[in-house]
């Protein structure tokens, strides 16, 4: 009984899923991230549900359903959309027109035949300023991209000014062809290597390792999950230049970022 009514929520959720942005049901929140002077130099934008039906649903629940049901398709331009209206109205105010916006984007999606007309054309339709937007993508998004197709849709989403940042980086797909041949603009150390990095000389090791190897290609680097100042003083004496964590700020409205930024 109890798997049939696990089974019939999740068909339910699904089915519910495919409507949430028309009912305003999905919005956005923004976690900051920071450079060495520990001053906010742009926003990771995440993606949260709050169903009229079932309340708020977590992100690692329904993000899954959404691949698997393709939904993730129209979620992930509403979320693109919204995300570039964000960076418009923050060009209109001066401490945080600098400001940059990274947007998660889903393998499924990169791979979609529409997908770089429709980032090109929201860059056009909004007015973002070069190097505003990134797009996060994970490694396995860079399994096929030896197509034309696919390389020819980095250069022209490098070309209109937005960045790509490999998330996650070092969990996935280990070749370091796409970071020689495409146009990559940062890496983010995975929150597993810096969790235990201030004790554990392996995480030492690879977040090391990681920094040099951006540093050497001329990459932007943000360490990810940074939640206490003796991690950060390390990220900061290996030469890492930004990071992200509950250090600096849970996912939260855009609003109490500025208001901070500015008292």
């Amino acid at each position: 009984m109890g798997q049939h009514a696990t089974v019939k929520t999740y068909r339910s959720l699904q089915g519910e899923l495919a409507n949430a942005a028309t009912r305003g049901e999905l919005f956005l929140q923004y976690q900051p991230i920071v450079d060495m002077s520990e001053k906010i130099i742009g926003m990771e934008a995440l993606m949260r549900w709050d169903s009229a039906e079932y309340g708020q649903i977590p992100p690692a629940q329904f993000i899954p359903l959404a691949e698997q049901s393709g939904a993730i398709l129209y979620m992930g331009d509403w979320a693109l959309d919204e995300g570039c209206q964000q960076l418009q109205q923050w060009s209109r105010i001066p401490m945080a027109a600098e400001w940059t916006l990274s947007v998660n984007v889903s393998a499924h999606q990169f791979n979609t035949a529409h997908f770089v007309d429709y980032v090109v054309h929201a860059v056009q339709r909004y007015g973002i300023a070069p190097g505003r937007l990134i797009l996060e993508v994970t490694e396995n998004v860079f399994l096929n991209s030896t197509s034309s197709r696919q390389q020819d849709g980095f250069r022209r989403i490098r070309e209109a000014g937005v960045g790509i940042a490999i998330d996650d980086f070092g969990t996935g797909f280990s070749s370091m062809c796409y970071l020689r041949d495409l146009s990559v603009s940062r890496i983010k150390i995975d929150r597993t290597f810096i969790e235990n990095v201030t004790e554990n000389k392996k995480d030492q090791g690879i977040v090391v390792a990681i920094v040099m190897l951006a540093h050497a290609l001329g990459l932007d680097v943000v360490a990810e999950g940074v939640e206490t100042a003796e991690q950060l003083k390390f990220l900061k004496t290996v030469g890492c230049s930004a990071f992200q964590g509950f250090l600096f700020g849970r996912p939260s409205d855009v609003s109490e970022f500025l208001c901070s930024e500015f008292l």
